[in-house]
């Protein structure tokens, strides 16, 4: 037994449009941000905290699709979404909708241990951040340059426009076996106002429990229908698979360039497998193993 980390900053067509600077810019920051859970797993921290903090990190780090940096809808604005699983516990917290929330996933860990439900959105949410105390800024806090392009592309021509779908999520295992997983998003560029995807529904784009931990990204559609995270989960309870096996058999029962996931197991085994262009990733594991990717080498 021994503990893991793996993010995850979004699979997708990212290849189309990843400039150099761009890419360096990510293979810098990717290490760093593993490394946030990595050094908490080391000094003994549960993996609920890990993935909690992990994903906040990739939320403030404007690189990526969630948080600052996170992709406009087609009115212009930003509705954000997440979700947080304990494996120990089986409990989990969700939110979406949300404008004003600096880091989702700190809502979902609240919604999980402060309240009996599970997902709470809009309105509803907004008022518990509030009420909470938790931190929140203006909507426009959350666009970049980058991301205003990318919807201008889109609204011009949408028939040609291929979606950013981009998504975070943080996978760990802790020294005691304990499993947890967290994703976050803002959606799709160019959503319709409302548009719910697969990163704040626990079964589709989040799952733990006491034998694995996953978080998906990609087409958030696609995961929904197929209930991805919780299939990953269901075949190595039921078929008896390795993370790895069952991983990449959910992954390519997908439509073609759905996406991909993290997935970690309850002895520290790491899965990252993608079908799209591209899925911007991190892990490092007590057995010594670490790296960073963006395409398929």
């Amino acid at each position: 037994m021994g503990w893991a980390i793996a993010i995850h900053g979004g699979a997708g067509a990212i290849l189309e449009s990843l400039t150099d600077s761009h890419r360096a810019a990510v293979e810098e920051a990717l290490p760093k941000l593993t490394e946030v859970g990595a050094a908490m797993l080391k000094a003994g921290a549960c993996a609920l905290d890990v993935v909690e903090q992990a994903t906040v990190a990739l939320e403030e780090c404007e690189l990526f699709q969630a948080g600052r940096g996170s992709v406009l809808s087609a009115a212009g604005t930003h509705e954000l979404e997440a979700s947080i699983m304990d494996g120990l516990t089986g409990s989990a917290g969700a939110a979406c909708g949300l404008r004003t929330v600096r880091n989702p996933v700190c809502l979902a860990r609240q919604i999980l241990e402060r309240t009996t439900h599970v997902f709470i959105a809009g309105r509803g949410a907004e008022d518990l951040a509030k009420a909470w105390d938790l931190e929140r800024v203006p909507n426009e806090w959350f666009t970049t340059d980058r991301r205003l392009n990318q919807l201008r592309r889109h609204l011009a021509t949408p028939e040609r426009s291929r979606p950013y779908p981009e998504t975070v999520g943080a996978v760990a295992c802790d020294m005691e076996g304990r499993v947890a997983a967290a994703t976050s998003t803002g959606g799709t560029t160019g959503k319709l106002p409302g548009r719910i995807g697969d990163a704040p529904l626990i079964n589709a784009g989040t799952w733990a429990d006491e034998r694995v931990a996953v978080s998906c990204t990609g087409i958030g559609e696609n995961f929904v229908r197929a209930g991805t995270a919780r299939m990953v989960a269901a075949r190595v309870e039921l078929l008896g698979e390795s993370i790895e096996q069952a991983s990449v058999a959910c992954v390519q029962s997908m439509p073609p360039e759905s996406g991909g996931l993290i997935a970690v197991d309850c002895h520290g085994n790491v899965s990252l497998p993608f079908t799209s262009q591209g899925m911007y990733r991190g892990w490092e594991t007590q057995a010594g193993t670490r790296g960073i990717g963006i395409g398929a080498i």
